[in-house]
């Protein structure tokens, strides 16, 4: 006869061998308002944080989550830090927008962020997408942060596409 928990130990087996994995990515594309000449083209895969998956985790299994998971700002900084798991907010949050538009399909989640020539301009080193945000800098739960290197001058406007994928 086979104990009942052997049953349990090989389906938590089998569970444990399959590999979920969350994985984000930034394509920046900065474009002349006069010319529409694209002037520079960056991409960069990001973290996705500790806070950001605690909140999907709450949304999926307690029946009043703290939080609503709609991705609706997206911000510019000048914090030199690595991303960290452990991060809550941009290092040093410089501007952020609404996102100017969302979708999904197929286990992907697709982002995009626009900031005009006239809105900011200067040298930024990490972005971040946040969930559950208001206009207000460092508010929301943080979903992303990567590190960059864009410098945007006050003739170019500059779009952040960010796809989010769980496969």
């Amino acid at each position: 006869m086979v104990a009942p928990w052997h049953n349990q130990n090989k389906l938590y087996n089998k569970i444990m061998k399959e590999s979920i994995k969350v994985k984000g990515h930034y394509r920046f594309v900065k474009r002349n308002i006069y010319t529409g000449k694209i002037t520079g083209v960056y991409e960069y895969d990001n973290l996705i944080p500790l806070v950001g998956r605690s909140a999907i985790i709450n949304n999926m299994f307690n029946v009043a989550p703290t939080y609503d998971l709609l991705a609706n700002y997206v911000a510019l900084g000048s914090g030199t830090n690595a991303p960290a798991n452990a991060d809550t907010t941009l290092q040093t949050e410089v501007y952020r927008n609404l996102a100017a538009s969302r979708s999904e399909a197929d286990n992907v989640g697709y982002l995009t962020g626009f900031f005009t020539a006239t809105e900011t301009d200067g040298t930024y080193r990490e972005a971040g997408v946040f969930m559950n945000a208001t206009g207000v800098a460092g508010s929301g739960v943080l979903l992303s942060r990567v590190a960059i290197n864009i410098t945007k001058s006050s003739s170019e406007s500059l779009s952040l596409d960010w796809t989010f994928t769980i496969a």
